[in-house]
């Protein structure tokens, strides 16, 4: 049995559907059930596919995607498998998005980008003599 996931992302720019895993079986029934009723919500906003890792289809599920590829929808892959299977369903090339860097490895390139943009600069600001004995030390 194959397993789906798929998150709903209502956002106030656009409406992104996340997909993991195959569009096979059942799962495919229940998000065509989510999909239709968030379509009534649209309101304007664009649709955005986000194949996060899409394994399989079966017919149902090609038939899925095909729908969302006529009505305008974004499709997006974010692995290369995601990818091949999702072109040679619509016939397309799709874009493939970069994975997303984690917080701790943003910090760390913009703490290492400052620290060697500009050499830090000692100051003492207390000339107290006892002060400056204990730094000698």
């Amino acid at each position: 049995m194959s397993k789906l996931d798929y998150y709903i992302h209502d956002g106030s720019d656009a409406f992104r559907l996340k997909i993991i895993g195959d569009l096979c079986g059942p799962g495919v029934v229940s998000l065509d059930q989510a999909w239709r009723t968030a379509s009534s919500v649209l309101r304007g906003r664009p649709l955005i596919i986000d194949l996060v890792s899409l394994g399989a289809a079966d017919e149902y599920g090609r038939d899925l995607l095909m729908s969302w590829h006529r009505i305008g929808a974004k499709i997006i892959a974010r692995s290369e498998g995601s990818r091949t299977l999702e072109e040679t369903i619509i016939g397309v090339s799709i874009p493939m998005l970069a994975p997303k860097q984690c917080r701790w490895q943003q910090l760390s390139e913009l703490l290492l980008r400052r620290s060697t943009s500009k050499p830090a600069e000692s100051v003492i600001t207390n000339t107290n003599p006892s002060a400056l004995e204990h730094i000698g030390r």
